[in-house]
């Protein structure tokens, strides 16, 4: 008896006259509407300040030591177009120098945590520091007010 129930269940269904949902209006077993998902907004933790994040500051130091080395490694006597180089560098790695004077400002163990995340490119930074120094603009552009103010923008005490 209950198997004739269902049968006719079935049947009658069936028969309806509406018709049945399709596509995206089933489910995973086609029988039942499926409200579309709605995905909630994405949310990010907050970006860490730079002189929070001392690897990733770490590595800006790097890079802007070595983006220092190119611009310097050029033969050019042309002090003012150096002096522009680098205040292109400077005005690239603003957050940076900003960053890392506050980490100097922070005090001792602020200072001891970023020389310990410069450890690992300490031989990068030293070959950057000897080429900046032996670097024929340091030589003949040293007297020039434009290159001094420059580099003293990127290597100066902050």
């Amino acid at each position: 008896m209950l198997r004739r129930f269902a049968i006719a269940a079935l049947v009658s269904c069936t028969c309806c006259s509406h018709a049945a949902p399709t596509g995206s209006e089933t489910g995973s077993s086609g029988a039942h509407p499926v409200a579309p998902l709605q995905s909630a907004p994405q949310q990010t933790a907050p970006e860490r300040a730079l002189e929070d994040d001392l690897p990733k500051l770490a590595a800006r130091a790097v890079a802007m030591y070595h983006a220092i080395a190119r611009a310097l490694a050029e033969p050019s006597p042309d002090c003012a177009a150096i002096a522009a180089k680098l205040g292109a560098i400077e005005t690239a790695n603003r957050d940076a120098i900003t960053a890392t004077a506050k980490v100097l400002h922070a005090g001792h163990d602020k200072i001891q945590s970023l020389r310990a995340a410069l450890e690992p490119h300490q031989a990068e930074l030293d070959a950057s520091a000897q080429a900046i120094a032996a670097s024929a603009p340091m030589k003949a552009c040293s007297n020039d007010p434009g290159f001094a103010v420059a580099i003293d923008h990127l290597l100066g005490e902050p």
